[in-house]
C-alpha cells in the first residue's frame, strides 16, 4: 500500500509537470528550515516537555492553475523532521531526541490573489494533505541516575523500533506566502507552513504513546514557467 501511494503521488506530479495544455504551470525549486517538534501524551498522567529543534528541507513543486484565482500545487521534498522530550520517568529525568528524514509528498490547493500595489506580485495561501516516507531515522537518550549521566541511542531500525515504528507520516499543510516576478520568465517565493501531524509515529506502550509531528517551515523558492 505504501509503495502504492508513493507511485501514484510521483506520477501525479510527473503529469501536472508536463502538462502542454496549461501554459502557466510553473516549477519552483525550493529550500528552507524547519522548526519541528514531537508531541505526546504519556500514560500515567506524567508530564513531558516538548522541545524544537531546526532542520532543514529542499524539494521541488509543480502549480496547475485551475482558475483565475486557484490553483493546486504538487510537491516532492527531502524533508528533516523530529524533536526532542524531557521529562520524569519515575525519579528518573529522562530526554529523548529523535531525527527524522522524510521524501515527503504534498498536494495543495493554492488560492492566490495578485498585488495590484507591487509589479508582478501576488499573495497565495495553502492548505492540503501530506505524506512523507521515512528513510532515516536516529534516536537518543539520556538519564540522570544521581549524579551520573547516562546515554544510549543509535538507528531506529537497529534497536529502536517501539519508539519510531510508523515509515509513514500523514499529515494536513496550512500556511500562506508572497510571490514576486523578477523578470517575465522567472520569480522568487517566500512561504510560511505548518505541517501537523494526523498520526502517531510510534508505539503507545511507552512515554512515546501517540507521538505526532509539528513542523512549522519558512521556505524560499525560484519560480520558472512551463510552456
Amino acid at each position: 500500500m505504501k509503495r502504492r501511494s508513493l507511485v501514484l503521488l510521483s506520477i501525479l506530479f510527473l503529469h501536472a509537470a508536463a502538462s502542454p495544455a496549461l501554459a502557466q504551470t510553473t516549477l519552483s525549486l525550493t529550500g528552507g528550515l524547519n522548526r519541528t517538534a514531537i508531541t505526546a501524551d504519556p500514560p500515567g498522567g506524567a508530564v513531558w516537555r516538548s522541545e524544537s529543534l531546526t532542520r532543514m528541507s529542499v524539494g521541488l513543486a509543480a502549480t496547475v492553475p485551475v482558475s483565475e484565482h486557484l490553483g493546486l500545487q504538487l510537491g516532492v521534498a527531502y524533508s528533516q523532521k523530529g524533536g526532542r522530550l524531557s521529562g520524569l520517568d519515575g525519579d528518573i529525568l529522562v530526554t529523548s531526541e529523535i531525527a527524522l528524514d522524510y521524501f515527503e509528498f504534498s498536494l495543495l490547493a493554492v488560492p492566490t490573489f495578485a498585488l495590484s500595489s507591487w509589479d508582478r506580485s501576488s499573495v497565495r495561501f495553502f492548505a492540503g494533505p501530506t505524506m512523507a516516507s521515512r528513510i532515516d531515522c536516529d534516536f537518543g537518550a539520556s538519564a540522570w541516575l544521581g549524579t551520573a549521566r547516562v546515554t544510549t541511542g543509535g538507528g531506529c531500525d537497529a534497536g529502536w523500533r517501539d519508539e519510531v515504528e510508523a515509515a509513514l507520516d500523514l499529515g494536513v499543510v496550512v500556511g500562506g506566502g508572497i510571490a514576486v516576478g523578477v523578470t517575465e520568465r522567472a520569480g522568487v517565493s517566500v512561504d510560511l507552513l505548518y505541517t501537523l501531524g494526523l498520526i502517531p509515529i510510534g508505539e503507545g506502550d511507552s512515554y512515546w504513546s501517540g507521538p505526532k509531528q509539528r513542523v512549522l517551515t519558512l521556505r524560499t523558492g525560484v519560480t520558472l514557467p512551463v510552456g
